[in-house]
């Protein structure tokens, strides 16, 4: 994840004891699922301040599951101001797609895989993996 944190890159990593070092206390059944989370560090200088005065932040996408991502706040006012408290207003996302999410829960084991390719090339998340592995052996 150090190798690819700040960026479009959405990693499926098993939930543990860390979640708890993070300050995520009574959450932690209710994020993820059971097993696992969905981390994400973006490369967005307003989302990384608003992280740095709170810390981490457990959220949803920007969009109803099956419709096009988000890549303006108005886009999630439209679709979903009906149902939340705010939004974070800071224009247009430097991202025309939604993150690449990396399935890491077999790791350990040596092996990732792409569940969706998003802003970040797959081959570049397997060739990161790759250089990482290689230099653990």
């Amino acid at each position: 994840m150090r190798n690819v944190y700040p960026g479009g890159i959405s990693c499926i990593v098993k939930k543990g004891e860390w979640l708890n070092r993070l300050g995520v206390g009574a959450a932690y059944d209710r994020v993820g699922t059971k097993e696992s989370i969905m981390i994400r560090v973006p490369d967005h200088t307003v989302t990384a301040h608003l992280c740095n005065m709170t810390g981490p932040l457990a959220i949803t996408s920007a969009n109803p599951s099956g419709e096009p991502d988000s890549t303006h706040h108005d886009m999630v006012i439209t679709r979903l101001g009906h149902k939340i408290s705010g939004v974070l207003c800071d224009g247009e996302s430097n991202e025309a797609v939604g993150s690449t999410v990396v399935n890491c829960l077999k790791i350990d084991e040596g092996t990732i895989t792409i569940i969706r390719e998003g802003c970040f090339p797959a081959a570049q998340v397997r060739h990161i993996f790759e250089k990482v592995k290689n230099s653990m052996e």
